[in-house]
Order: C-alpha cells, then structure tokens, then sequence
C-alpha cells in the first residue's frame, strides 16, 4: 500500500510527515490507516535529498520476517526437538530425556524472539519516492 505525504520537518535522523488523505481507503485492507492507527502526521527515517514540503511516497517498513514471526518461531521448536533426536541418535546420552528436547526447542524460539525484537524497524513507514524520483 502507498501513502502519499508532505515532510513537514526534518530532525536529525528522522523526518515527520503529513500524509495526504486520498479517497482510496476503504478499510478493509489489513494496512489501511484505519486499521493502524496511523495519526495525520507520522515520522519515518530521513533520507539525503529530501526538503520540507516536499512531496513523498511512503511505504511500509515491516520485513517478511517480522510478518511471520509466529511461524518463525514455531519452525525454530520444532528445529530445536529434531535436532537434539538426530545428536541423540548419533551420540549416545546413555539414558533418554524428553526435557532436553524441549530445552533445545525452547533455547532456538527464544533466539528467533530475541532475533526480531533486534531487527524491528524504528519507524512504521519509509520513503520510498521523493517528487517522481526513485530511492
């Protein structure tokens, strides 16, 4: 989805922007405004070349990795729990213990969480277009 705005200033390393209210939302897209919360005036990450009053193009700055976060995780406990059955197959523990399984599925979902809290963006949207000249 595209928003259209104006800059409205610009601070350090960031940039607020007025979005320019269009009469294509109509709310049932999962990224309408509507739905977001989105106020008339958000901040994104400021980029070289860009003026107050300039007209911008925003777009989302979510990663496929951060939509599937849920997925990611479950796939990482289930990772967890086949390979400490492959290295207890290889190697012999000497008695079996199902609470190491889950300690290894638990230890990899808690890197994959720890993973995507690092790597969440700053800020909801980015510049995408400035005046017809692309980023």
């Amino acid at each position: 989805m595209q928003i259209r705005g104006k800059v409205v200033s610009i601070s350090g390393d960031f940039a607020e922007v007025c979005i320019i209210r269009e009469n294509t939302a109509c709310g049932s897209c999962s990224t309408c405004l509507k739905k977001m919360g989105v106020r008339d005036i958000t901040k994104v990450a400021a980029i070289k070349g860009i003026q107050m009053g300039q007209e911008v193009v925003l777009r989302d700055n979510i990663t496929w990795f951060l939509k599937n976060r849920i997925m990611l995780v479950l796939v990482a406990f289930v990772l967890g729990i086949i390979v400490t059955e492959a290295a207890a197959t290889i190697i012999s523990f000497g008695t079996y213990r199902g609470a190491i399984d889950l300690l290894v599925g638990g230890i990899l979902t808690l890197i994959v969480l720890v993973v995507s809290w690092v790597k969440k963006p700053r800020y909801l949207f980015r510049i995408e277009q400035i005046e017809g000249g692309r980023t």
